[in-house]
């Protein structure tokens, strides 16, 4: 029996064949053990757990608006508890078996489980409107500020992974991101001041075009809102009808409550992606040169489903119109992308699903930056580039070179290139 151990060295690997080359591993040790290979999904059918975002400043970006809306639901759900006298639910309390108990709203009895005896309307339509009132005060810029977080988180990721590496790339946190001595919470506070920052005012049909999304984040929210009012109600008047006692109501309102969270976590997620990829797209379109022709590869990291992972390395135009189909004649694409280009048309700019995460890189530039050598797997040259241009330019006396200091994202991509040699 051979007892020597077997070396399995997979090498060059990137977002877009990683799957391809552990495929091929596998095969390599089934016929060399001589035994039947099997790749199972992990995940029962049809799920899936998310795809991750390319840099934890992202993921950062959405914890912080799916934990602000959290936030509002666990104090709407002690506020009710507290009127009604519910036992709040938490780990301890649901190792502890719940008795029968009756609901009250400040200090008057609203629900007896032993004769369901009926709400008192007045002082439960009050505590309802309460609540709507303070949710409604709450979220009254909740819209306004994704807009504005999603399109500050997408352009800055592009201008500055053209002159920084990957790992300063991932050490970026929204604590301490700054472009061109602007911090990100500066940026982020108005419109106004994305073109101070940029050096590069934003179109009118950009600014339309973000409008509409902030519209559309708008009316999530306000349906968000109305879901939440419209659960606590059912859900003690389903109490009262079936003679729950106050512990399963506060257990049901509980669950119906973290529902609406993971329902709010697929939308923030959702339409920070969408945004932030629109606004990273409109940059690298911004930064071309007139009349040249925008084209954009897809890209899906590690994690990706079988659908996002069927898109991945896709060509695409870009189109500054909508087009009657997505389908085009050119020599280096099949495909078109534009603005407002709907799922039911084909590949759109942002998101296939929810949990899905995919991006467009540049394609067929004269520039590369920290995003394209990432996903090619050659960050580390990328890196090795930046540092050296650096270097070159502290040398001549400019301490913190950017994408504004003349020839230095070119010299950047010259030492790349050399680096790899000429093979970029």
């Amino acid at each position: 029996m051979n007892t020597q151990p077997l070396e399995l060295t997979i090498t060059d690997i990137t977002a877009v064949n990683y799957r391809h080359k552990l495929a091929k591993a596998i095969r390599a040790v089934s016929r060399h053990l001589g035994v039947p290979m099997s790749i199972m999904q992990k995940g029962a059918r049809g799920s899936h757990p998310g795809e991750p975002y390319l840099y934890p400043i992202q993921q950062e970006l959405s914890d912080r608006w799916t934990g602000f809306y959290r936030g509002l639901t666990e104090k709407v759900y002690a506020t009710v508890a507290a009127a009604m006298g519910l036992p709040p639910v938490s780990v301890e309390t649901l190792k502890k078996a719940m008795g029968d108990g009756i609901l009250r709203y400040k200090g008057k009895i609203i629900y007896n489980p032993e004769t369901g005896q009926p709400l008192k309307n007045k002082d439960f339509d009050n505590l309802i409107e309460a609540i709507q009132n303070f949710l409604n005060r709450n979220t009254k810029d909740i819209a306004k500020q994704i807009l504005l977080d999603s399109v500050a988180i997408g352009k800055l990721l592009k201008r500055m992974a053209k002159y920084q590496s990957h790992e300063e790339m991932e050490r970026l946190r929204l604590e301490n991101m700054k472009y061109r001595g602007k911090t990100f919470d500066w940026i982020r506070s108005d419109i106004r001041n994305f073109s101070a920052a940029l050096g590069q005012p934003l179109s009118g049909s950009e600014i339309a075009r973000y409008q509409v999304a902030q519209d559309y984040v708008a009316n999530l929210v306000t349906r968000s809102n109305g879901r939440m009012k419209d659960e606590i109600k059912e859900t003690v008047l389903r109490g009262i009808v079936e003679k729950r006692t106050k512990g399963q109501v506060s257990q049901d309102l509980f669950n119906r409550l973290g529902s609406l969270n993971r329902d709010w976590k697929r939308i923030a997620d959702t339409e920070i992606v969408n945004t932030s990829n629109l606004a990273g797209i409109f940059q690298e379109v911004n930064d071309a040169p007139e009349g040249e022709k925008v084209y954009f590869k897809r890209y899906e990291l590690p994690g990706a489903c079988d659908k996002c992972e069927k898109v991945n390395g896709v060509i695409a135009l870009w189109s500054d119109v909508p087009l009657a189909d997505e389908r085009i004649k050119d020599p280096f694409a099949k495909i078109a992308i534009w603005e407002g280009k709907g799922r039911d048309m084909g590949l759109v700019t942002g998101t296939l699903h929810p949990n899905c995460r995919g991006g467009w890189t540049r394609w067929g530039g004269r520039q590369v930056d920290a995003i394209t050598a990432q996903i090619r797997g050659r960050a580390e040259k990328w890196g090795e580039a930046v540092n050296q241009a650096r270097e070159e330019w502290r040398d001549r006396g400019t301490e913190n070179p950017n994408d504004q200091t003349p020839g230095y994202l070119d010299r950047i991509n010259e030492l790349y290139r050399e680096k790899l040699g000429d093979k970029g």
